[in-house]
């Protein structure tokens, strides 16, 4: 780890950005003994030897340890603050999609603010988080509105913050989603077609974080 730390530090004194001092150890321990958590190593380590926030990823920035990003409203941004649900498990490891009431054999959506702190934000309702607790500790995940998904390859922290150094895609192991053959006949505006459409935008936004970061 000591390695990665330095060439992460040599990585953002190249490209330019903007550190926040580092958060005493100290401080970081009272943090973990106030939510009765003990954080990633990763995390904490980069938190305490570099600098405790930076320009990114995520785009708007990292945001420092039991901060939130502005553009996330209250109560949420309350709610990330306090971390009432810190100690319980993320259950999840695979995406999911919640919308149209998708089920998933993982969890509820009540589930998904488990164990996790927030990253920051690239916008557009797009959240990054620090798995905390769970089988995915130590991993970070993309938040939606909608839905939830792991990166591919799965990263921690530090192979996060490097790979966004080198500006490599978060995604990249994903499938490129196949294209569909087009309908035989054109469906007309009946039940049917009212089925058509819920399939239809299930499979969208079973794409949305890839088809957006790669441009497809």
């Amino acid at each position: 780890m000591k390695d990665q730390l330095e060439r992460i530090r040599q990585k953002i004194r190249a490209k330019g950005w903007h550190l926040k001092p580092p958060m005493p150890e100290s401080a970081v321990a009272a943090f973990e003994s106030a939510h009765g958590i003990a954080l990633p190593a990763a995390y904490r380590a980069f938190i305490i030897e570099i600098g405790n926030g930076c320009e990114g990823p995520p785009e708007h920035g990292l945001v420092p340890l039991g901060a939130v990003p502005p553009e996330n409203p209250a109560p949420k941004a309350e709610y990330w603050v306090q971390l009432p649900d810190i100690t319980k498990p993320f259950p999840f490891t695979k995406p999911w999609i919640w919308e149209e009431e998708e089920l998933s054999a993982e969890g509820r959506e009540a589930d998904v603010t488990c164990g996790s702190l927030c990253l920051g934000t690239d916008g557009d309702g797009l959240f990054w988080h620090l798995i905390v607790t769970g089988p995915e500790r130590g991993n970070i995940w993309q938040f939606t509105g909608v839905g939830i998904q792991p990166l591919a390859p799965q990263r921690d922290f530090l192979q996060w913050m490097e790979d966004a150094l080198e500006d490599k895609d978060p995604f990249r192991e994903y499938p490129k989603p196949t294209k569909q053959p087009p309908p035989a006949a054109a469906p007309k505006p009946s039940s049917g077609f009212s089925a058509w459409l819920v399939r239809e935008k299930k499979r969208f936004l079973k794409n949305y974080w890839h088809i957006r970061r790669r441009g497809w």
